[in-house]
């Protein structure tokens, strides 16, 4: 068993066999070195190459020990995989090769033909091979297209054979194989026995029959040898990926420099991604534009709290989802019909206990139509698109059920992902790099689908009687009724879905316990993502950390603790009654009812949320009542909230989502700072989102609340906060600057002090990781800062603030500063304070010219800003 291990890997390619025509060892010039990272495909010109005693004597005893036992139920047992892995191939440039063919079911157009593409050698053969695929698959190919072979009963009749009889690429796949059907039985016209057309050998049961298949539908013919298995999975593979689109295919270079695009920030792209936008538009910046300056500006897009028509045309969105609608009923029309063909262990045919290597290596190499939809992780996407991933999760149920098939899922793909010419005009070369295996990404979708069934069963509650139901007319109740019986469907229907997720994950694991061991499984379940429900140990760095390494650790904890559920009961009420929440009243005059929608953007945001080092949005959702939400977003780097902790209450009203959800900023000083001219000092946030400003608003069943975070993330928290207002633009600097301190005395300093409820652990970890970073910050900003007082509202709604109590040599940032370095060194001690490097000393001299200089500078940019402003209009 091990040597037939060893065997299958290739780990014996370099030895010389006795047998010329030995299948596993081709010969060195046509197959080349296997060894990893020097691999070359072979070009159509080589078909010379092989000696025709290589295509005889292929049998399923490569495949079996000297007992007869399957040799291994892993065949990549010894093979390295990597996502870090890199390989570059030569491969033959593709060509199209037609053949006329008799029309499938053609009896009523009997004696006329169509004109048919055959699958090439080089696209049968393309794909970045591993062990010994390459040798499996020249041999299927040069056997099946080989012109001619003789009857087995040695009558001396010779059958003939060519090669659009099994790789002919017909409209459809049942037109595919009821093509084959018409010629994978030959009956001699000599000694009268039925032959085999693909493994050459005589057919001693009835044929054809139907019941070859699980559901009665397919013939058993098709299902006679491992041969036939391998050439009706290639070809059916070959159709899903086309079907699948460009997304699939690499281009040739052409030579012409694709044209210069401006930088797109990760925010902006994430916001116009979600928006339906292109985020490789020439002329985007930052994924946003201000619609309200008018002229060459862009038109805010939706959901920001900006001027803007208020209704906005989508038909161009209704249009694409209609056309993806379509493209999905054909694309899982055609899984279903394959999947029919897959090996079955249930079904008990030899070609589904012993598969063909070819189909193993098409599988492996093809099958990244699940890669890529399983990439798709948003549940709700899922849930609109039902037929595809109903598809989808019927295949992986066939694939995860079999002993070789499910290791496959927990191989990291190789994706090509550029190609360019080869040294001559026949070959084209191809890099392909390592991609997340399947099992990878369906733990995102597994996290998503445990969060929906909590959120179903948190939302869960006895059904209140309706006062007014005695009021209504029979018809009424009668219309109610059906109405709740259908949401009730819908719930079970997304239960029904999430369970058969988790479902495959657990199959999926099981069958690599026995097939790779515990060891293997314990190492991949410890590198996939998860939703840690507990308090893990506080994230620790070492005094003499690289930036590298803090970031590292930062956004590792950042992705581990972002959601979570908690209780949002007031600490401070021993009743347990009132919440610690701005909506409070709102909570207790409504009874939390079961949400579908509530639980699948609950979904969502467990694997959505951004995390990293520049900006964070921290979520805490109510375990009784997932109607209750507490945000916490860490201001953007490069902006004046940057590093602060900004927290809002948010309430998920009983008509959600066709209405919007309620938000309230309760990061305000106590009522008095205005951070934003989209942001109140009395909490309230200015989004056309949230129906709280005009322009386009909130679409019922389309918008979500992680578009409203994003939007408040990267809109509102802007590095330049005043062109939200139009007319402040010559003020830029010191508008920016009151900002800052704003920021500094309470989104950061305050916070610190006393951490907001429920994430005092996350600001602390925040600051305590963070301590470095922020005190360069704190530099930085003083370098920038015009040395006035902080003025609460700059908008006129409060006077300034001038009683910064700071002494004559101190201006009021370098009060908020050394007073936040204090609270950074009781949480670091060991990073000592460089306090007051930028704090003046008694002799202000040299500082005051140096504001001085800072306000030039401040009244520079704004200058600046003011005239492009302008050019806009």
């Amino acid at each position: 068993m091990a040597a037939a291990e060893r065997v299958f890997s290739g780990e014996f390619d370099d030895i010389a066999s006795d047998d010329e025509g030995d299948p596993q060892t081709p010969d060195s010039t046509s197959q080349g070195d296997h060894s990893e990272g020097d691999v070359s495909m072979l070009s159509d010109g080589d078909e010379d190459v092989m000696s025709e005693n290589d295509n005889e004597g292929f049998e399923l005893d490569d495949f079996m020990d000297e007992d007869g036992a399957a040799a291994c139920l892993d065949p990549y047992a010894n093979v390295f995989f990597s996502k870090e892995r890199t390989e570059t191939l030569l491969e033959p440039a593709l060509k199209s090769i037609f053949a006329q063919i008799p029309i499938p079911n053609g009896e009523d157009n009997a004696g006329q033909t169509m004109r048919v593409r055959v699958l090439s050698r080089g696209e049968w053969m393309s794909g970045c091979p591993e062990g010994n695929e390459q040798s499996f698959l020249f041999q299927l190919y040069e056997k099946l297209t080989s012109g001619k072979f003789a009857c087995p009963n040695s009558c001396g009749h010779e059958f003939d054979r060519a090669p659009e009889d099994f790789f002919a690429l017909l409209p459809d796949f049942p037109a595919y194989v009821s093509h084959l059907e018409r010629h994978i039985q030959r009956k001699c016209p000599k000694c009268n026995i039925k032959v085999c057309s693909a493994c050459e050998d005589p057919v001693r049961e009835p044929s054809p029959e139907k019941g070859g298949s699980p559901d009665g539908k397919e013939s058993k013919a098709l299902f006679h040898c491992p041969t036939i298995q391998g050439a009706i999975l290639g070809v059916a593979l070959h159709m899903i990926e086309q079907e699948f689109g460009s997304q699939l295919r690499i281009a040739k270079p052409t030579g012409v420099p694709p044209a210069k695009k401006r930088k797109t920030s990760a925010l902006g792209k994430l916001l116009n991604t979600m928006q339906g936008g292109d985020d490789d538009s020439s002329d985007s910046d930052g994924g946003y534009g201000f619609g309200g300056f008018g002229g060459r500006g862009q038109a805010a897009p939706k959901g920001t709290g900006y001027s803007g028509a208020a209704h906005e045309d989508r038909s161009g969105e209704i249009a694409a989802e209609k056309s993806q609608f379509l493209k999905d009923q054909t694309t899982a029309k055609l899984l279903s019909q394959v999947r029919a063909y897959l090996p079955a262990v249930k079904r008990g045919h030899t070609t589904d206990l012993l598969v063909h290597p070819t189909a193993l290596a098409h599988l492996r190499r093809r099958s990244s139509f699940v890669s890529d939809l399983l990439r798709n992780d948003s549940l709700m996407d899922m849930s609109n698109r039902a037929e595809i991933y109903h598809a989808l999760f019927d295949w992986l149920e066939v694939v995860s059920s079999h002993e070789v098939l499910a290791s496959m899922l927990a191989m990291p793909q190789m994706r090509a992902v550029k190609a360019v010419p080869g040294p001559d005009d026949d070959t084209v070369e191809v890099t392909y790099e390592g991609a997340p295996s399947p099992r990878e990404l369906l733990e995102t979708v597994v996290i998503q689908a445990t969060a929906a069934l909590k959120g179903l069963s948190s939302t869960s509650a006895p059904e209140a009687s309706d006062p007014d139901s005695d009021e209504l007319d029979p018809l009424q109740q009668s219309l109610a009724e059906a109405q709740k019986r259908k949401e009730k469907q819908r719930e079970n229907a997304e239960a029904d879905a999430s369970d058969r997720i988790l479902d495959a994950r657990t199959e999926i694991d099981r069958l690599l316990v026995a097939t790779k061991g515990r060891a293997f499984v314990n190492r991949m379940l410890e590198s996939l993502p998860r939703l840690y429900e507990t308090e893990e140990d506080q994230p620790k760095i070492e005094t003499s950390a690289t930036d590298e390494t803090t970031m590292k650790v930062y956004e590792e904890w950042a992705q581990r603790v972002r959601f979570r559920y908690c209780d949002l009961h007031d600490p401070g009420d021993p009743s347990k009654i009132k919440y610690a929440h701005a909506y409070n009243n709102n909570i207790q005059t409504l009874v939390g009812t079961r949400s579908l929608a509530i639980a699948k953007e609950l979904a969502i945001l467990t694997t959505s949320l951004p995390a990293a080092w520049g900006s964070t949005i921290f979520i805490r959702v109510d375990d009784a009542r997932v109607d209750r939400i507490k945000a916490m977003i860490i201001g953007p780097e490069g902006t004046p909230y940057e590093n602060g902790c900004f927290l809002f209450d948010i309430f998920l009203p009983l008509d959600y989502n066709h209405s919007c959800p309620l938000v309230k900023s309760m990061t305000t000083n106590g009522g008095k700072y205005r951070y934003n001219p989209n942001l109140y000092a009395d909490g309230k946030v200015c989004l056309s989102l949230l129906g709280t400003w005009s322009g386009p608003g909130w679409i019922s069943g389309k918008s979500t609340l992680l578009q409203v975070l994003i939007s408040i993330q990267s809109l509102i928290f802007c590095d330049e906060p005043y062109l939200n207002e139009p007319g402040w633009a010559n003020q830029a600097g010191a508008y920016s600057a009151n900002v800052r301190r704003m920021v500094l005395v309470d989104a950061m300093a305050n916070n610190l002090k006393n951490p907001p409820f429920p994430f005092e652990n996350e600001v602390k970890t925040h600051f305590r990781l963070k301590a470095k970073a922020i005190r360069a910050q704190l530099d930085r900003w003083k370098a920038e800062d015009d040395g006035k007082a902080t003025n609460r509202d700059y908008f006129g709604v409060s006077p300034p603030n001038t009683s910064s109590g700071a002494s004559s040599s101190q201006t009021p940032f370098d009060v908020a500063a050394k007073h936040l370095r204090s609270l950074l060194d009781e949480l670091d001690p060991v990073a000592p304070s460089v306090v007051d490097s930028a704090t003046p000393s008694a002799s202000a001299g040299p500082s005051t010219s140096k504001a001085k200089k800072t306000k030039a500078k401040s009244g520079a940019k704004g200058t600046r800003s003011s005239s492009r402003l302008k050019a806009k209009k």
